[in-house]
């Protein structure tokens, strides 16, 4: 068992190469496709194997993935570099379950598909795409390295606005398993439907969809570039935030009238209510003349505390800009950085995690009226990774919003690929929902992001600098933001009820022999 962990290990290991800043899309599906052969192959009828072979291919694929946390729980947080290798280790082996138990359950039903091989590609996507979305659900989920947000960057992007990362990835990948096991094995009946099916994946994305344009507008963000060794430093934050207003006053003089100037996440490292006057009277007077300002800040309202975007037009009143109304708190918190999971406050007191306690926003999405019929749906860091829940948030918003916003500290991570993954993740809901994004961090990655997810001006890591650009802002739902996640669950569901009636079939027949034979 100890061999096959490993070679697992190593043939997971290229998976972060999928994704940015790499781009090899098709190495995942490779990965995907030659893991399905061999556990619905050699390993047919034995899932303890394939469990140990899909567990050693998600801990090498996670584990090199999402290295970066290292650099958060040791560099930044404080923790003893073993601990953290450790807690990095161990947390990757937690991913990695999900796609074992996919392979596990492939393994343990290969022997009713032998008699129904067209359906064979078919299960192994269904189930390889339910536990990638059951690992980005369960305990509030973790949906990094989800191969459907690469193909953000594949010929067939265009089609994650029918179907979504989860349900492109599922017929992409169902479909090259088809054509590869059809073909190698003379199939006619595998690999023709796997063929057609690429064929009507590469013909979605020329068909037009019904997406109008509003009127376009000018927006400046400003990368502050604020380490987060000091981020939070007492000592320091007056002297941080002298740097954020230079760089205010400078991005301040480029935006027209009408245009919008944006600040990242906390980019104000105190509760709002603490932060000096002077403070917030300064971001305040940045919006004038039709100018409106967007910045991240922490609100506390009773004994909650809220990470928050908010929006100042020039009009607010001293008790509304003590106690902003027009505002977005995040919804999906990050655990461990911004709530403690129940039983592990021991692990959370050993780092160095300032506002480490936050609530949960509440309620219907209300888009930000930004002027020319433009609306700008909000979201905070990861939030936008999680692709159904992101479409759900949409489409219960109190009115459509034609343009998406993230607003980022990624400072957490380094210079590490991290900023590239987040990025390409936020770009997949881009072209998901036909909607321009505006992505604005402390650290990187910044820039804007055109309806099919890809950079129209992406501002280097790194560095502190302002950048302008102009986007149009779309009007219009997918066919994807119709049906969001419902989609995935048909897919599942439908193809689980084909298997229940093969296996009953299979049941039968052998019962059949067997009664013949007595």
């Amino acid at each position: 068992m100890i061999f096959v962990f490993f070679s697992g290990l190593l043939a997971g290991a290229p998976w972060v190469a999928s994704f940015a800043p790499f781009g090899l899309w098709w190495l995942g599906l490779l990965q995907l496709v030659l893991l399905g052969l061999y556990v619905s192959g050699p390993f047919a009828a034995k899932p303890l194997k394939s469990f140990v072979l899909g567990l050693g291919f998600g801990f090498g694929a996670f584990v090199i993935g999402v290295s970066w946390l290292y650099i958060s729980l040791h560099t930044y947080g404080g923790l003893p570099a073993a601990l953290a290798g450790l807690s990095v280790a161990a947390f990757s082996l937690y991913l990695a379950l999900f796609g074992a138990f996919a392979c596990a359950v492939t393994a343990a039903t290969a022997p009713v598909w032998s008699r129904y091989p067209a359906l064979l590609p078919w299960w192994w996507a269904a189930l390889w795409t339910f536990f990638s979305w059951f690992r980005a659900t369960l305990f509030t989920g973790f949906s990094w390295l989800n191969l459907g947000d690469s193909l953000v960057d594949s010929p067939f992007s265009g089609a994650l606005a029918w179907f979504g990362n989860y349900g492109l990835l599922f017929f992409l990948l169902g479909a090259v398993f088809a054509v590869w096991v059809g073909i190698q094995k003379r199939r006619i009946l595998v690999w023709v439907p796997g063929l057609a099916v690429l064929a009507a994946l590469a013909g979605l994305t020329l068909v037009p969809l019904n997406i109008q344009s509003t009127a376009p507008i000018t927006v400046v963000g400003v990368q502050t570039n604020v380490d987060q060794s000091i981020k939070f430093d007492p000592d320091l934050i007056s002297q941080n935030m002298a740097s954020v207003f230079e760089l205010g006053d400078a991005a301040r003089r480029q935006v027209p009238q009408g245009g919008l100037l944006i600040f990242p996440e906390t980019v104000d490292p105190l509760i709002w209510s603490d932060t000096p006057p002077e403070w917030q009277t300064r971001f305040h007077d940045y919006a004038s003349d039709g100018r409106k300002v967007v910045m991240g800040a922490a609100l506390q309202e009773g004994h909650d505390f809220y990470n928050s975007i908010v929006l100042f037009d020039g009009t607010e009143s001293r008790l509304d800009l003590e106690a902003p109304k027009v505002r977005h708190d995040k919804r999906h918190l990050v655990p461990f950085g911004e709530f403690i999971p129940f039983g592990f406050h021991w692990f959370v007191r050993m780092l160095n995690m300032p506002m480490g306690e936050f609530a949960s926003g509440k309620g219907a999405l209300v888009p930000f009226d930004v002027g020319g019929g433009n609306r700008m749906a909000s979201s905070v860091c990861y939030e936008d990774t999680f692709g159904g829940e992101f479409a759900n948030l949409l489409a219960n918003a109190t009115v459509e919003p034609t343009v998406l916003l993230n607003l980022s500290n990624l400072a957490w991570f380094g210079q590490s690929w991290a900023l590239e993954q987040h990025a390409q993740m936020g770009r997949a809901r881009a072209a998901e929902h036909r909607k321009p994004e505006v992505r604005v961090t402390n650290t990187g990655l910044s820039g804007l992001v055109d309806e099919y997810g890809q950079w129209i001006q992406k501002v280097p890591p790194g560095v502190k600098a302002t950048w302008k650009a102009q986007f149009v802002g779309k009007k219009g739902l997918t066919p994807f933001a119709r049906t969001g996640p419902l989609l995935w669950y048909f897919i599942w569901i439908g193809l689980l009820v084909a298997f229940a009636l093969s296996a009953l079939r299979l049941r039968a027949y052998n019962r059949h022999i067997v009664s013949s034979t007595n």
